[in-house]
C-alpha cells in the first residue's frame, strides 16, 4: 500500500507496511519496552496501544502517533516514548533504505496480578493490532489525501 498525506509529511509519498511485513524492509535492532504507567500499575489496569511511525532511511523513527488504544489514552504516551527509541537496519531487499510507515502494538499486562488474565492480554493485543491495520487500510490515499 502507498499512502500520502495522512501518514506522510508534506507532499511525500510513503509505503505503508503492516507490522507483520515490516521485516521485509527493516529489521529492528533496538526494540525498547515502554514503562508501565504508575497510575495504571496501581489500579492493575491492563491494555494496549498501537503506535504508528515512519522508519526513516537512517533507521530511526519519526512522525509517531497513536493509531489505536484501550483503554483510551492510558498507555499512549509511554508507548510513543518507547517507539521513539527503536532503531532499524535495512533488509537485504531494502538496499535503497526506503522509508516506510508501520505500526507496533504494545501490550500492557501484570503477570503476577490477581486480575491478570493471559487470554485477555492476548485479546487486547489482537484488538489493538486489528484496529491499527484497519486504520491503515482505510486511510486516505492519493494526491487529495
Amino acid at each position: 500500500m502507498v499512502f500520502t498525506g495522512t501518514w506522510a509529511q508534506n507532499d511525500e509519498t510513503i509505503l505503508v507496511v503492516s507490522s507483520d511485513d515490516v521485516e521485509t524492509y527493516w529489521s529492528n535492532v533496538n526494540k525498547v519496552a515502554p514503562v508501565y504507567p504508575n497510575n495504571s500499575l496501581r489500579k492493575s489496569e491492563q491494555g494496549c496501544s498501537a503506535v504508528g511511525f515512519i522508519i526513516e532511511p537512517d533507521g530511526t523513527t519519526s512522525n509517531h502517533r497513536t493509531i489505536a488504544s484501550f483503554p483510551a489514552n492510558n498507555f499512549d504516551k509511554t508507548s510513543i516514548e518507547a517507539a521513539k527509541q527503536f532503531m532499524y537496519e535495512p533488509s537485504v531487499r531494502n538496499k535503497d533504505r526506503e522509508a516506510i510507515f508501520t505500526t507496533n502494538t504494545f501490550i500492557f499486562h501484570i503477570s503476577k496480578s490477581k486480575n491478570h488474565d493471559e487470554k485477555m492480554s492476548k485479546k487486547l493485543g489482537e484488538i489493538c493490532t486489528a484496529a491499527a491495520n484497519k486504520a491503515l487500510k482505510f486511510a486516505p490515499s492519493g494526491p487529495d489525501a
